[in-house]
């Protein structure tokens, strides 16, 4: 099987971890995206189609206090006066229901706004014929026939106020669950990537132990027993095609060029002997001769055989031999030359393997630090959460308390399926409620006018009776101020029913204000966008949604917590690894390399090792053929 570069594989663990994170970080901002278009849609549509049908509400029911008013009026005066109050407030509810135009997003609320604004056209028509004349009427069955004829006109633009409120709460319903649904997709894809992440990681610690730092260790070893003068071991992962092949081949190379060496010595010892016995017999100075110039040979190749068991191969042999010799000093020399070209090449790889290593492990660093920063983060989002899910339940509690007074009071069922319709039933029944109190106190305001007449009618009739109706003037005194304080109580409490409807719009400015708040920690922790919404629709939904999200943050704070504590094993061991490699650049180091710029060149080398025709110069002539073929090999996997 072919073997890659420790620099391709290297590289490729980078590319893996950089597309893990960018795959966790796309589907992050694509799930917070989506989350935000929802949110934006609640915000920009439901809630600002339900403050407009509040404010039309509003208006409508001003409308009609002040035309009960005219309908209470006894004087061509007071009906003028109040006509004159009336049509700034229905100038008002026509551009509150023109403002809801733009609003209209679907043919059903198309429907419901086109008959309100019918209805109110009607009612206006209604109005202006019951009020054409200034001169008020005094036949209390007329006035009621009106006032209810006028007030079933009301109650039918309620209803269908009423019907647009709910159709914008179900579309608010929808968004939310839509974006419930975002976080919980974009949640699944981050657990995905995260779990990617990590089987990358230890995907690449066991590759850089199994594929590099163990093959290291054990051409380490041999290197320590070659320098020992061990020439009979084998160096391992000869037949890859990476750098550790590489280096293991030129360690193979040099292993041979000393058993060469070692052979080509005893050999030489050898011939010297055979050679004294021989000139022995001949001539005593020609043994002399023979002597000297093999002790010179044997001298000088013992001597660069010490310095390159000394681990010194920038030297060369440069005094010459005899000429019988001249051969393996050139042989000698160009194998020293080839082995210090491989140890600078495998220096070369040794140095880019640390280069490499250093920086995964400064990845890995990098890693680690902001896979801790981020579970700090979380660890901090969570506990706010926590403290923002405890005073939501406080809330909910609250809610429930006056949800629970308000259906006894008013005698409704109790059980509602789901927290939000119960909070829209309950708003509305406020507002039906605000709106039957207005038109009681309007009749109270009447009864209290007709009471004070009455009382003034009493007094004069008492004040013509003279002494025997003084007694009777005094009980119509008492009536009348009984009337007056009765129009005071009637005044209070519209006003207190006014900064009720106050109240109400400001709870749902609160809500809206939370909702605010509960996105933008949503934008934190990349997961609790979907729970907002539910604000808006109920504290007691608000409660078990945020609920759901702290379960959630604290399960993604593990996670963290444990992804963590994966990246810092990693980083311990690509530190570990960098060790390693230090180690094997310092047993490279101890051997001296020649400066590139003295050393022969190659070519020159092998055309003096062709010109020889000895045995030992063929044989160094054909180790660098060898050599040069294993290199060639080496640079086109490359």
């Amino acid at each position: 099987m072919k073997s890659f570069s420790i620099k391709f594989s290297i590289g490729l663990v980078q590319i893996c971890v950089a597309a893990a994170c960018i795959t966790a970080g796309i589907c992050s901002i694509r799930g917070l995206t989506s989350v935000n278009s929802h949110i934006d849609q609640i915000n920009h549509k439901s809630l600002a189609s339900i403050r407009a049908i509040g404010t039309i509400g509003e208006q409508l029911r001003a409308f009609r206090s002040t035309e009960s008013d005219q309908l209470a009026a006894t004087s061509p005066e007071a009906v003028a006066g109040l006509e004159a109050m009336i049509g700034p407030i229905a100038q008002g509810e026509t551009d509150a229901i023109e403002a809801y135009a733009p609003l209209v997003s679907s043919r059903q609320e198309e429907t419901l706004f086109h008959n309100l604004r019918t209805q109110w056209q009607n009612y206006r028509a209604s109005h202006a014929e019951t009020f054409a004349h200034p001169n008020p009427t005094t036949d209390s069955s007329t006035t009621a026939t009106t006032n209810a004829r006028l007030l079933d006109e009301q109650q039918a633009m309620s209803a269908t106020l009423s019907s647009l409120t709910t159709i914008n709460t179900v579309r608010a319903g929808s968004y939310a669950r839509e974006a419930e649904k975002t976080y919980g997709l974009t949640l699944q894809r981050v657990y995905g990537a995260y779990l990617v992440l990590f089987l990358v990681l230890a995907a690449s610690v066991l590759v850089v132990y199994y594929n590099i730092l163990r093959p290291l260790k054990k051409i380490n070893a041999a290197i320590k027993q070659l320098a020992a003068g061990d020439t009979t071991l084998a160096f391992p992962y000869g037949g890859r095609g990476d750098e550790i092949g590489d280096i293991s081949r030129s360690l193979e190379v040099f292993r041979s060029a000393t058993i060469r060496a070692e052979t080509l010595q005893k050999e030489a010892e050898h011939q010297r002997e055979q050679a004294e016995v021989n000139r022995r017999a001949i001539h005593e100075k020609a043994e002399a001769d023979a002597r000297a110039r093999l002790k010179q040979a044997t001298g000088g190749m013992a001597d660069a055989l010490k310095r390159m068991v000394g681990g010194d191969l920038s030297f060369q042999i440069e005094t010459p031999f005899s000429p019988e010799f001249e051969p393996l000093r050139r042989d000698f020399n160009e194998a020293l030359a080839q082995l210090a070209n491989t140890f600078s090449a495998m220096s070369s790889s040794v140095h880019t393997v640390d280069d490499g290593i250093q920086e995964m492990a400064s990845g890995a660093e990098h890693l680690a630090r902001r896979t801790a920063q981020e579970a700090a983060s979380l660890e901090q989002t969570a506990a706010a959460v926590a403290g923002i899910a405890k005073s939501v339940a406080q809330s909910a509690q609250r809610s429930d308390t006056a949800r629970q007074i308000g259906i006894k009071a008013r005698e409704t069922a109790s059980d509602s399926a789901r927290i939000t319709d119960e909070t829209a039933s309950a708003m509305q029944r406020i507002e039906e409620g605000s709106e039957r109190i207005v038109s009681i106190l309007g009749m109270i305001d009447n009864i209290a006018f007709h009471t004070t007449i009455l009382a003034l009618n009493a007094s004069v009739e008492a004040a013509r009776a003279g002494e025997v109706g003084r007694g009777f003037a005094v009980v119509a005194s008492e009536v009348r101020s009984l009337a007056e304080k009765s129009t005071e109580a009637a005044r209070d409490i519209r006003a207190l029913v006014l900064s009720t409807a106050s109240d109400i719009q400001e709870g749902s400015s609160r809500v809206r204000d939370s909702s605010e708040a509960l996105r933008v920690i949503v934008k934190f922790i990349a997961d609790m966008g979907g729970n907002l919404d539910a604000i808006a629709l109920a504290s007691r939904e608000q409660s078990v949604s945020l609920d759901e999200i702290n379960t959630a943050i604290a399960s993604l704070d593990g996670a963290t917590q444990q992804n963590a504590a994966v990246a810092e094993q990693f980083s311990a061991t690509s530190r570990s690894i960098v060790d390693e490699s230090h180690k094997l650049n310092a047993l490279v180091g101890q051997f001296v390399l020649p400066d590139p710029d003295r050393s022969e060149p190659d070519d020159m080398l092998m055309a003096h090792a062709m010109e020889d025709e000895t045995p030992a110069a063929q044989w160094m002539a054909d180790l660098k053929a060898g050599a040069w073929s294993s290199r060639a090999g080496s640079e086109q996997r490359f």
